[in-house]
């Protein structure tokens, strides 16, 4: 192993129980199966591409003793924080709150038709429903079924798509809770249903624009082509008015003053990648959404057909204490026009 690489491996370990300690406390993410697929890495170039780790099978048994202890060591303080931070399903607040209103945003803005529920898909869902569980769709199903009246008659029809099902008791409870949200005043219905599926391979049992509404919450640093992914999303969501809502921890950017995180993100990524299923600290998600889309502000909305197919209805970055290294997230909803 190299002096610079013994080094930047030393260092790398260090530095995340130093700044949790002195700096800013922005540790954990309780994510950590492969399933949820929302974890912790980054490429060291910035770009969106996989870490290369062929330099692996060119490691002496000595270095690979190195790189191994310090994938458990690391992993290690990864765990320690997602324990400390971890209360049962639940997010920090920081984080929870803003994952309820832009789901309601979507939610709220999707079209409906007439004689048909609305259809929702929540991409990376895991298994443990976690969404549901944790109330992220209550408050938004309630509105939406006091302003669109056609929706108590239709009902709503949520699906969720994971690498692997949550297991029948999960699934059982979801489906319980959302049942008993939709038969307020005895009224409405929602229907829940957990498919397995990757959105890189693609989602083929769903036609084109078959859903009036996509969510996901810290799921796009895992996929192993966040291209192909937001394409397919793109594909699935309906054209005409359907959106988009997201939740997500994105790389640190130039001028937000956290440059220590920034440099954790990068040198951190190969380790993070191996002991956490794929994660990818250092994606610039927001920008890639925003170029899929090829979305332009909602303040430009006055124009019928935009330079694009979505407006920007809104969209935040933002830090989250208690969850580094996932600290620095984005939010935001799109819709989609014609």
């Amino acid at each position: 192993m190299s002096l610079s690489l013994f080094f930047r491996f030393i260092i790398g370990l260090l530095l995340p129980t130093l700044h949790a300690s002195f700096v800013t406390k922005e540790c954990s993410h309780p994510r950590l199966t492969r399933s949820q697929g929302n974890v912790l890495f980054a490429v060291p170039d910035g770009s969106n591409d996989d870490v290369d780790l062929g330099f692996l099978s060119e490691l002496s048994r000595r270095d690979a003793v190195f790189l191994s202890v310090g994938a458990v060591v690391y992993g290690k303080l990864v765990s320690d924080a997602v324990r400390k931070v971890a209360r049962g399903i639940d997010y920090p607040e920081d984080h929870e709150r803003r994952t309820r209103d832009t789901f309601r945003r979507a939610l709220l803005e999707a079209p409906t038709k007439a004689n048909e529920p609305l259809k929702i898909l929540e991409v990376g869902m895991g298994t443990d429903c976690r969404t549901i569980r944790r109330g992220i769709y209550d408050q938004a199903f309630q509105d939406l079924m006091k302003v669109s009246p056609s929706l108590v008659i239709n009902g709503i029809q949520l699906t969720g798509v994971d690498l692997e099902l949550p297991k029948k008791d999960i699934i059982t409870e979801a489906q319980g809770k959302l049942a008993s949200l939709g038969d307020v005043d005895k009224k409405g219905h929602i229907l829940f249903d957990i498919q397995d599926g990757d959105l890189v391979k693609g989602l083929s049992r769903f036609k084109d624009g078959h859903f009036d509404c996509i969510t996901c919450s810290l799921t796009l640093c895992s996929v192993e082509d966040q291209n192909r992914a937001l394409q397919e999303i793109r594909r699935l969501l309906n054209p005409n008015g359907g959106t988009f809502g997201y939740v997500e921890h994105v790389s640190v950017a130039e001028g937000e003053g956290h440059e220590i995180l920034e440099w954790q993100q990068k040198n951190l990524d190969p380790l993070q990648q191996l002991v956490a299923h794929n994660c990818h600290l250092h994606r610039n998600t927001d920008d890639n959404i925003r170029d899929t889309f090829n979305a332009v502000p909602s303040a430009d909305s006055s124009i019928s057909s935009p330079n694009g197919n979505a407006f920007i209805l809104q969209e935040e970055r933002f830090f989250v204490e208690d969850m580094w290294p996932v600290s620095c997230q984005c939010c935001g909803v799109l819709k989609r026009v014609p």
